[in-house]
């Protein structure tokens, strides 16, 4: 039923509609990324798109959860068309490279970088809600915003360190802290570079990119030390 509400909906959208959806989503992009998710109420983004309507954000997207989740489909229907694109290039070619995966993870995010369209905004968004939305996610919770494709990714890591035979605690671990790399590290570079500048090579984006793409390469193929693995062993046992 809930799908067939969806599809009424979109059906009997007017041009006057969708642009109204489109002006709220890209307030709520800079405010979110301003002052944070938490910091930004419905009123406020209706305020400073100028609706007279005080519900706006309501009628179009019923709460903050939805408006966010309308955000994000904006931005991830491009970077999951982009990596579909590098990850079917890698599979037709029979590649299981650790670093053409790594590259398909980093780069239809980075490129947001340049989007004109609330792409910086995204990424700070993404690095705000990413810890909340991860356990959301391992919850099961109702309100985890829908993320395609990231089943097909997460195999793609696992299956090019399978052979590191790494207990699940560490492969979870370090992918969560792959997608910290990515998203703050992009977050901060905005940022750096919204405020700067200057020619110093340490900001360059290309760079910083790649610098990126060799860090999470190194995380996820990192031997374990024994530390790690006496510990991650306590816990293992300790839920048996």
């Amino acid at each position: 039923m809930a799908a067939l509400q969806t599809v009424t909906k979109v059906e009997r959208m007017t041009p006057r509609s969708a642009a109204t959806r489109a002006k709220l989503i890209a307030v709520a992009e800079g405010l979110f990324a301003e002052r944070g998710v938490e910091g930004v109420s419905l009123n406020e983004i209706n305020r400073a798109a100028g609706q007279r309507n005080s519900n706006a954000c309501q009628y179009h997207f019923g709460n903050k959860h939805g408006l966010i989740q309308a955000l994000m489909e904006k931005h991830v229907v491009v970077i999951i068309a982009r990596r579909n694109e590098l990850m079917d290039r890698m599979e037709t070619e029979g590649s299981n490279d650790l670093r053409e995966v790594v590259r398909s993870f980093v780069y239809p995010v980075a490129e947001k970088l340049y989007d004109p369209n609330g792409g910086k905004e995204f990424i700070r968004i993404v690095a705000q809600i990413l810890v909340p939305q991860t356990l959301s996610l391992q919850r099961k919770s109702m309100t985890a915003l829908r993320m395609q494709n990231a089943d097909r990714l997460t195999r793609a890591f696992r299956n090019t360190i399978l052979h590191l035979g790494l207990p699940e605690p560490i492969i979870r671990q370090r992918i969560l802290l792959a997608a910290m790399l990515l998203y703050h590290g992009l977050a901060d570079h905005s940022q750096m570079l919204d405020a700067t500048k200057t020619d110093d090579p340490a900001i360059d984006t290309e760079l910083f990119v790649n610098v990126i793409e060799d860090s999470i390469a190194a995380v996820l193929a990192a031997p374990m030390s024994a530390d790690t693995a006496t510990r991650v062993q306590i816990l293992i046992k300790a839920t048996e």
